[in-house]
């Protein structure tokens, strides 16, 4: 969209301009403002705050909630629930015929929110001085890398211009690029840095600088959702950081996005962020209308808190949306196909021994007495909403893997325990290893715990404790966690889910072991050390013994040929030859898996919003209804909380 008139702004920053402390609109905006596009928004009116409310007070929890609902930092947006790519800092872009070079043409005119002019040399600064510089020793982001792993080669055109190559073919270039939501937030994941800002924390500008220290000041000062001084792109900027209790943010005047009636965005002047440590707390405030926006996906709030805050809305004002959840799974679960213990590892790698695992748990009670029979039964999958699914034969290979080994069946589930020669041979009613030894499984979780999964995991233990094996809800000290999982000393994960992503290439981790921290962690530790010094080193020692914990996959087993068709698919051009390998990747899925298992898929996710507040979206306004727990696509970035607006705005000032 464009648009063709005199700007409009908030009465407060023309305020500025008038007393000489700003230049005028529209010397704020670029040439050409993005234009937010959604049909169901009326024009708004200035003025207000809006309180933002998370049960979570860790570091992260009080940043991430803001910095995934504003989508400032991305060159690219995602729209229409992520079947659309649309213009965001970059306005066009184009690729060569064979996907290997991609041009980018940024709007001329953007400014960071000190009023600095965003030009290339950003972009340069981020890749030559941070994601180059072997003191920071920052790997680039996968969408800087060719599917060999070779950095791509960054060249600034002109101010505005920017050509990315690559040694290969990059399909998903665009796809990366438009879910880059949380800039700085996550280290290597931006396109760009405030040069004129952050070059006085680099060694390279500034000589006075401890060489000993200035790397980490440099990583503490690029984030500005904890550095109010660090100049953002987003629509609000930090003002004041309380580490786990508080963030304010307000309005950045030199926002580059504006409303179809050329009034230049956010609508509202504060936003605030609050974390309270305990869920129930959190709950209580929320009934007595201590907050305007709940985002349910990140804040706990389920369809087993909708009774309580029903009874509560004179109080809280709230209204009740339900967008879809997007998930492939609901509350899942997984064994750590890397675990330590041989005789434990090889029954977790057993496909037979997972899928019997599967069939006896009743999903249904689940989703009766969690979901409130809401949602689709199923094995686990990728989520539903993926564009895999919605092409060609993908409805039939979404329907066989969400059905594959969905159906309660306790009986089968004996029989192939039974088969494997996992029996009850001392009578105590639990069935041991075939060589008589003990069996035990801990569904593993974090303490504290609650909701969903905490249910989950009572009723997965209780239908495996019916088919003869002793299982029990395990909760852990979540401190360290991430460490020995990636070792391989935890059995299995209870309390995640998997949504992410509108296409099932561009973060595959669920399907594929890329990383340390999903169901073969060991592996997916090796994988990032193909083609470093790493991958060859400490090969006479054991893998849980080295540094960091690795494994090498079975030449001919899942894992190897998984990644195989993603490298294959990393530099595959043609979409639906793409999509193809894709479905095969889903086929070892079937055939050898559930590598993890889910409960239900796609339940309403619960969204509490203000009735004082307009342009949020109804979940019939949503071209899938929504897409709500993913970072692939950020969610409610993507419907354009700067374009929110208080109906009465005075009233929330």
């Amino acid at each position: 969209l464009s648009y063709k008139g005199k700007y409009k702004e908030a009465p407060q920053l023309a305020a500025q301009v008038k007393a000489g402390k700003l230049p005028p609109v529209e010397q704020r905006l670029p040439e050409r403002p993005y234009v937010v596009p959604h049909a169901w928004m009326s024009e708004g009116r200035y003025g207000g705050t809006v309180r933002w409310i998370c049960s979570d007070t860790s570091d992260w929890s009080t940043t991430h909630l803001v910095a995934e609902s504003m989508y400032g930092f991305s060159p690219l947006r995602w729209l229409r629930d992520g079947f659309e790519i649309g213009p965001g800092t970059a306005e066009s872009w184009e690729a060569n015929e064979d996907l290997t070079a991609w041009t980018f043409h940024f709007r001329k005119g953007l400014r960071w929110s000190d009023g600095a002019p965003l030009t290339m040399d950003d972009v340069m600064f981020w890749w030559n001085d941070y994601m180059l510089d072997p003191d920071l020793g920052m790997p680039p982001d996968k969408w800087a890398r060719s599917a060999d792993g070779k950095p791509a080669r960054f060249t600034k055109m002109d101010d505005y211009t920017l050509r990315i190559e690559y040694d290969s073919p990059s399909p998903l270039i665009a796809d990366e690029l438009a879910w880059i939501v949380n800039g700085p937030l996550f280290a290597g994941a931006e396109v760009y840095l405030p040069k004129h800002y952050m070059k006085q924390f680099h060694i390279r500008y500034n000589k006075k600088l401890n060489k000993k220290s200035w790397t980490t000041t440099f990583g503490a000062k690029r984030d500005c959702f904890t550095n109010p001084d660090c100049p953002t792109l987003d629509g609000w900027m930090l003002s004041t950081y309380k580490q786990g209790q508080y963030a304010e943010f307000v309005r950045n005047p030199y926002y580059y996005a504006i409303d179809r009636w050329g009034n230049q965005l956010p609508y509202m002047d504060r936003l605030i962020q609050t974390n309270v440590q305990d869920p129930q707390v959190m709950r209580l405030n929320i009934q007595q209308g201590k907050a305007d926006y709940v985002h349910g996906a990140y804040d706990g709030i389920t369809l087993g808190d909708v009774s309580t805050i029903k009874a509560s809305q004179s109080r809280n004002d709230l209204n009740i949306l339900y967008w879809d959840s997007g998930s492939g799974t609901g509350s899942m679960w997984f064994f750590n196909y890397d675990y330590y213990d041989r005789k434990y590892r090889d029954l977790f790698r057993n496909p037979k021994f997972r899928q019997a695992l599967s069939l006896a748990y009743n999903r249904a009670r689940a989703r009766k007495t969690i979901y409130f029979n809401q949602g689709e039964l199923t094995t686990g999958t990728m989520s539903p909403k993926a564009i895999e699914y919605h092409i060609g034969q993908g409805p039939q290979v979404y329907k066989q893997w969400r059905d594959s080994y969905v159906k309660y069946d306790p009986a089968k589930a004996k029989r192939m325990l039974d088969e494997l020669g996992l029996k009850d041979v001392n009578g105590d009613g639990w069935r041991e290893f075939p060589d008589g030894s003990k069996l035990s499984i801990t569904l593993d979780y974090g303490s504290g715990l609650t909701g969903e999964h905490l249910r989950k995991n009572e009723l997965l233990a209780a239908d495996w404790k019916a088919v003869g094996i002793n299982a029990s809800p395990n909760p852990t000290n979540p401190t360290g966690w991430g460490d020995r999982w990636a070792a391989g000393r935890i059995q299995t994960t209870t309390a995640w889910e998997v949504s992410d992503a509108p296409n099932c290439l561009m973060f595959p981790n669920w399907m594929i072991p890329l990383d340390n921290q999903r169901w073969a962690p060991l592996e997916g530790t090796y994988w990032t050390t193909i083609g470093t010094k790493d991958q060859n080193s400490e090969k006479n020692v054991d893998p849980w013994k080295r540094h960091p914990p690795r494994l090498e996959p079975d030449p001919n087993g899942p894992v190897q040929r998984m990644w195989d068709l993603y490298r294959k698919g990393l530099m595959e051009p043609d979409f639906m030859k793409r999509t193809a390998i894709v479905w095969d990747i889903m086929k070892i899925q079937m055939e050898e898996g559930p590598f993890f298992s889910g409960t239900i898929a796609n339940y309403p996710q619960v969204e509490l919003v203000h009735k004082d507040m307009r342009n949020v979206p109804k979940r019939e306004d949503l071209y899938t209804h929504g897409y709500v727990n993913t970072w692939g696509v950020p969610c409610p970035a993507d419907y354009d909380p700067e374009a929110w607006y208080w109906q009465n705005p005075e009233d929330h000032a």
